[in-house]
């Protein structure tokens, strides 16, 4: 995967939990970031919130700005204050023999 050149600077972040096993991110995947401090409604980033990241699907509804899991067992977080750091572009998962 050549993520390089005209594609802009990228992250890799390793997933810790199962809010997202409903967009197949799944505890213990490698997430690529495309860095980026925008996003548009509907893409999966990564955010930090209160200095911990976490990887959300992002929603902007008129002046808010929610953090929804994939996961009907977790909840919205409330996006307001939080700062996006990527977008992800790509998902490694290596199986166990």
């Amino acid at each position: 995967m050549d993520l390089s050149g005209k594609y802009g600077e990228h992250f890799a972040l390793h997933i810790k939990g199962e809010s997202m096993t409903g967009a197949g991110i799944l505890d213990g995947d490698l997430i690529v970031v495309r860095k980026q401090e925008t996003a548009r409604s509907g893409q999966i980033v990564v955010a930090l919130l209160e200095d911990e990241a976490t990887c959300k699907r992002l929603k902007l509804e008129d002046d808010e700005i929610w953090l929804l899991p994939e996961n009907p067992a977790f909840q919205p977080i409330d996006g307001t204050g939080c700062k996006i750091l990527g977008v992800v572009v790509a998902l490694h998962r290596q199986y166990q023999a």
